[in-house]
């Protein structure tokens, strides 16, 4: 365990010196947290021997918090510190000092390249303004923008008008399939406990297989995410069923002031019925009831995708707006190691054609 460090005059780190509880107690005074910046998340996923937290306080109170992974390729004597949607800094109810996220990411710098000698890749969850704000600063405390990285892209629900106010928001045709699915009278049921992502999987799976999708995430992580999640911390999933069988169902999160859709899937006889509409706004109303004021519909790409694009564009209507986050910035202690860096992504992305290629031919 490292003990508390001192930084700046009346600023102190403490690395990983807390265990859950005391985590998520920290990060719960923060509007910007969110599923990945969870012990659970990244516990789960990678063990908690691999994942490292560090609390930023001024004078000391919390004032933001990290959550980075931790890979390590021995024999190179390398390895890399992995931040998503991280640092969480915007305080609840407190104006926006962009200085802290200045801070929080100079520690960052300061604790995992120039003290433990990693690489760090760095993905905030702060969207690029057009003064380019946030990359100035990166780029100021030592990070490199790097412009093939991941760079996302996504359409934001604004949850504080009324639902009717939503609802009448929306794209026409989208309410029309919504009306549609409401009046053949599914059942819609929600819940938390693994029965649910059992069933949800079914689907997923199904969707998989008929869009003949490669490279896609694997949703069962979620199961195993879940039960490393402290209860308010839990994903919530959202299923649809007509005459008894399952045809539409979603996954999202709800902490800080955003909910965050993650994942959706129809069954064969989903995609007739309008069911992931209705699911959709389930999920809408469920994420505006737990206090959030927006929701993120988790990723669009207009060229690539521009079936989800509408589906999206459309829900959101006139109270959604388009959202660019600054993208991927890595540091690193030296030219060496960011070489490698790059060598590592190269050999990574190489693999991932190679496993999508092979799919195809298996099909």
């Amino acid at each position: 365990m490292s003990a508390m460090q001192s930084f700046e005059a009346g600023f102190s780190v403490d690395v990983d010196n807390l265990d859950q509880t005391r985590w998520s107690e920290a990060c719960q005074r923060f509007a910007d947290y969110n599923i990945y910046q969870t012990w659970g998340y990244e516990t789960a996923r990678n063990g908690e021997s691999n994942v490292s937290h560090l609390l930023l306080k001024n004078d000391g109170r919390v004032v933001a918090a990290v959550q980075a992974r931790i890979a390590r390729i021995p024999l190179l004597r390398f390895g890399m510190a992995y931040i998503l949607s991280g640092p969480v800094w915007r305080q609840r109810g407190c104006t926006t000092d962009v200085e802290v996220f200045r801070k929080a990411v100079r520690v960052v710098r300061a604790e995992y390249v120039e003290r433990r000698g990693l690489a760090v890749r760095l993905i905030p969850q702060v969207g690029e303004s057009e003064k380019g704000e946030f990359r100035r600063i990166l780029e100021e405390e030592g990070y490199v923008y790097e412009p093939h990285g991941r760079r996302s892209r996504t359409i934001v629900l604004d949850l504080s008008p009324s639902l009717d106010e939503l609802h009448d928001g929306m794209h026409p045709k989208w309410r029309y399939h919504l009306k549609k699915a409401r009046k053949l009278n599914m059942e819609s049921v929600d819940g938390e406990d693994d029965s649910f992502f059992e069933q949800f999987e079914s689907i997923y799976a199904e969707m998989i297989d008929r869009k003949r999708l490669t490279g896609m995430t694997d949703v069962g992580k979620c199961r195993k995410i879940q039960k490393a999640l402290i209860p308010e911390e839990r994903m919530r999933v959202f299923l649809c069923k007509e005459e008894g069988e399952l045809c539409a169902g979603g996954i999202c999160s709800a902490l800080g002031d955003t909910g965050l859709y993650l994942f959706g899937a129809t069954s064969n006889r989903g995609t007739k019925n309008c069911g992931s509409y209705l699911v959709h706004w389930n999920m809408v109303e469920w994420v505006k009831s737990r206090g959030c004021r927006w929701y993120d519909l988790n990723g669009i790409n207009p060229e690539k995708n521009p079936g989800g694009y509408r589906f999206k564009s459309r829900l959101a209507g006139a109270h959604g707006k388009d959202v660019r986050f600054a993208g991927q910035f890595d540091a690193s202690p030296n030219t060496l190691i960011q070489l490698l860096v790059k060598v590592a992504d190269l050999a990574r992305a190489e693999l991932r054609r190679s496993r999508e290629r092979i799919t195809q031919l298996c099909r």
